[in-house]
């Protein structure tokens, strides 16, 4: 898989480092490289269309039905015959995992994790991880990955570190705010930020149900648009004003000015927009990671929501085959479809489902 990437553009490092980089700005380009190759190959792509409907004769996929979007004139569908689908929707593709719960596929929900985005500057972790070394021109910028369990049963870890990136908007839907982190490829933002996550599963949902998740995620992605004053800056808080508890309205503060999310944020408690366990642990949490990096909870920190699409919050069941139960020829794959959790393990993913795929077809050819 690395290999594939770089073929198509990546940088060549990916093969031999033991945490691969790639940046967003090389992985764009790349993943355009791909798209053409597959293109030269045979396949094709279908922009601006939508996957509406499975059908589905006696258990076995017939076609899907398309959803074209026409230039403003009106949605058209029309047929597409598949005897076979690899179905890798992507952990936030609602739409799709509310067209399956209705169609009665074996689906559960998942556990998964929120919270926020934590920023410092660069050069504060560098410090930490590098000591007198800091700065040296051949040291990339730090990175670190922690994690803690609670006496009282939540883990809290970071998740996704970008050195020398940014905070990042990715909201799906409207009336929400959704956080998230990248790096370039040169990592030279001169800001660290990365994931802090409680861990959640269904027990926390708001209703039962294989949707259950996307119901919580909606739920304080909600919370943080009417925090952010219903717009699509993000709320955020520096980590002095979260352990100080100060009380009164929040100033807008150089650190929250500063900080790296675009179009903005507003300040915000994190009380406004997290759940109670979430802000609890989230408090606790900070002393304990300050000791394994010095300034980790560092006054000036900010603390950006809500980070709620770590991975997927539903499970589409498939079998030992890598298929759905209930509809031959489906292969659920890939993050979305709770079997992985990132650019590298979604990527692994797909590769087995191509394999039983290809398995599969080779059996009926030869009887």
């Amino acid at each position: 898989m690395l290999k594939t990437l770089a073929e198509a553009g990546g940088p060549a490092e990916i093969l031999y480092q033991a945490k691969p980089h790639i940046g967003t700005d090389r992985l764009r380009s790349a993943v355009t490289n791909l798209r053409r190759r597959i293109e030269a190959m045979g396949g094709s792509f279908y922009f601006n269309h939508k996957l509406t409907d499975l059908i589905v004769k006696d258990g076995v996929l017939q076609a899907l039905l398309i959803e074209k979007k026409d230039g403003g004139q009106g949605p058209e569908q029309w047929e597409l015959p598949a005897r076979s689908l690899i179905l890798a929707p992507g952990h936030s593709a609602r739409d799709t995992f509310s067209m399956l719960a209705k169609r009665g596929l074996p689906m559960e929900a998942k556990a998964f994790s929120i919270g926020v985005r934590i920023e410092h500057s660069q050069e504060l972790i560098d410090k930490s991880q590098y000591g007198a070394f800091a700065g040296h021109w051949a040291l990339s910028p730090a990175d670190y990955k922690l994690s803690c369990h609670l006496p009282w049963g939540r883990s809290v870890y970071s998740f996704c570190m970008c050195p020398g990136g940014q905070v990042v908007a990715a909201a799906s839907e409207e009336r929400g705010v959704v956080t998230n982190g990248m790096s370039n490829y040169r990592r030279d933002s001169g800001r660290a930020n990365s994931a802090l996550l409680v861990g959640g599963g269904p027990e926390d949902f708001p209703e039962p149900g294989p949707l259950g998740g996307v119901a919580f995620q909606r739920k304080y992605e909600g919370l943080a648009w009417l925090a952010a004053k219903k717009s699509y800056r993000a709320p955020a808080e520096t980590v002095a004003s979260f352990l100080g508890r100060q009380a009164g309205d929040l100033p807008e503060t150089a650190a929250l000015t500063g900080c790296s999310y675009r179009p903005g944020v507003t300040p915000a408690r994190l009380k406004e927009f997290l759940p109670d366990f979430a802000v609890r642990a989230l408090a606790e949490a900070l002393p304990l990671f300050e000791r394994q990096i010095r300034g980790f909870a560092d006054p000036e920190a900010v603390m950006i929501g809500v980070e709620s699409r770590s991975s997927s919050p539903v499970r589409i069941v498939r079998d030992a085959a890598f298929e759905s139960p209930d509809v031959c020829g489906l292969f659920p794959a890939g993050e979305g479809a709770g079997y992985a959790g990132g650019i590298m393990s979604a990527a692994v993913d797909g590769i087995r489902c191509g394999q039983a795929l290809l398995k599969k077809e080779e059996a009926l050819v030869h009887g």
